[in-house]
């Protein structure tokens, strides 16, 4: 079962998200323009009874529970490859080094379809970490990949996943020398997503 974390968290410049995060999404606005962020909501603090804070996003079309008070915002960039980049997401960051993040990245008729395992690789490799081998799974339309990156100072727990519809990822990255604790943590986090329909 997921705890949550008590620590206070902030909020930490334009990504709004986990640097995994960050970093698995980066290469759809590789060549976009300047893209325009739209802040739905900031610093949201209400709990359940659990102690959790829901994060349902306010555009996009999932759920999950953070652990920490979190940003929900969209982010819209004009790219002369696939046309307009559209992407939603929940996230945060802990004083004490925790990261997350949960992006939606919506595909269009001219956007490709994503390999997941590439992308949690692509991920790892600019954390300076490795990836155990990798199953790709699938529930419905959606098609998934859970991860452990485990880097040098900074490894992450992940979840891709494609729909028809968008691309999400999840990631709760940590301080690695805080794995046991981070386990628990993160696995619950990611645990807690849910596609919205």
């Amino acid at each position: 079962m997921m705890r949550p974390l008590f620590t206070t968290a902030r909020s930490f410049g334009w990504s709004l998200v986990g640097g995994a995060v960050v970093l698995c999404a980066a290469a759809s606005f590789a060549s976009a323009a300047e893209p325009r962020v739209e802040l739905h909501r900031k610093w949201v603090e209400e709990k359940d009874a659990e102690g959790f804070y829901p994060a349902t996003s306010t555009k996009g079309h999932f759920s999950i529970l953070s652990p920490i008070p979190f940003n929900d915002y969209t982010i819209i960039a004009d790219d002369p490859n696939v046309g307009q980049l559209v992407l939603h997401g929940l996230g945060s960051k802990s004083t004490d080094g925790y990261e997350f993040g949960a992006i939606e990245t919506e595909r269009n008729e001219r956007t490709k379809s994503p390999d997941l395992i590439a992308l949690v690789h692509d991920t790892a490799a600019k954390l300076g970490g490795t990836v155990p081998p990798l199953k790709v799974e699938k529930s419905g339309d959606e098609e998934f990949v859970f991860a452990a990156v485990a880097g040098p100072n900074r490894s992450a727990f992940m979840r891709v996943s494609k729909t028809p519809r968008s691309v999400f990822t999840v990631a709760c990255e940590y301080p690695t020398d805080q794995r046991e604790i981070a386990e628990d943590l993160c696995g619950g986090y990611l645990a807690s997503f849910r596609l919205s329909r």
